[in-house]
């Protein structure tokens, strides 16, 4: 009967005592794993064009399995880090997420990934992250505008003006010439009858205008 109540206090003390600490050990490092997922990224290493979104991709692996991938980003001014859940693309391992809007002057983020059992690895740190360059954006009076021109007179609007002046020159003379002829037609004679004035043909020659 005496070892029958020690049998059966020794069976509530292990119930009471020994059994929770077991199941406290088990949730704490479930199936014995100790080891932290693997991160391989490839940095952004070209400039970003302003206000467009980036897409940043990492592979992550474990040897049990991977319970999420979150990344760290914040305006290269700021602060504080904003949090994004990366998501799996199907049937790999590639974990991907788009930060909506860059702005210049750029994006720092880093990159953490937590395993089944809670084993964690990053990859950039919050006091050392990644970055990311955004081109500035053009200035609003770099683009160029339309620049009146003065048209600047030709060579051969210079000769048409030269010829011009010849060709009244000419004209003038052969006026001149006219009149003389006539002049001269009619002081002629003396008689009072005066012979109708004959008309002619007179021709001058000079270089063509």
């Amino acid at each position: 009967m005496k070892l029958l109540r020690v049998i059966l206090v020794s069976l509530l003390v292990f119930s009471l005592v020994l059994l929770p600490i077991a199941h406290a050990a088990e949730l704490a490092l479930p199936s014995g794993d100790l080891t932290a997922p693997t991160i391989k990224h490839s940095p952004i290493r070209k400039d970003v064009p302003p206000g467009q979104p980036v897409d940043i991709k990492a592979t992550v692996t474990d040897n049990v399995g991977v319970k999420e991938v979150i990344l760290f980003y914040r305006e290269s001014a700021e602060a504080d880090f904003k949090r994004l859940k990366m998501n799996r693309d199907l049937d790999s391992f590639i974990y991907t997420v788009t930060v909506p809007v860059a702005d210049a002057p750029g994006l720092e983020y880093y990159i953490q990934a937590t395993d089944l059992a809670g084993n964690t690895l990053l990859f950039g740190h919050a006091f050392s992250p990644l970055t990311i360059t955004v081109a500035p954006a053009a200035a609003e009076g770099s683009k160029t505008g339309a620049v009146a021109t003065m048209e600047t007179p030709t060579a051969s609007a210079g000769k048409e003006e030269k010829s011009g002046v010849s060709k009244w020159v000419w004209i003038g003379l052969g006026v001149v010439a006219v009149g003389a002829s006539l002049a001269v037609a009619g002081s002629g004679g003396g008689d009072d009858e005066q012979p109708p004035p004959s008309t002619g043909t007179i021709i001058i020659s000079g270089p063509a205008p």
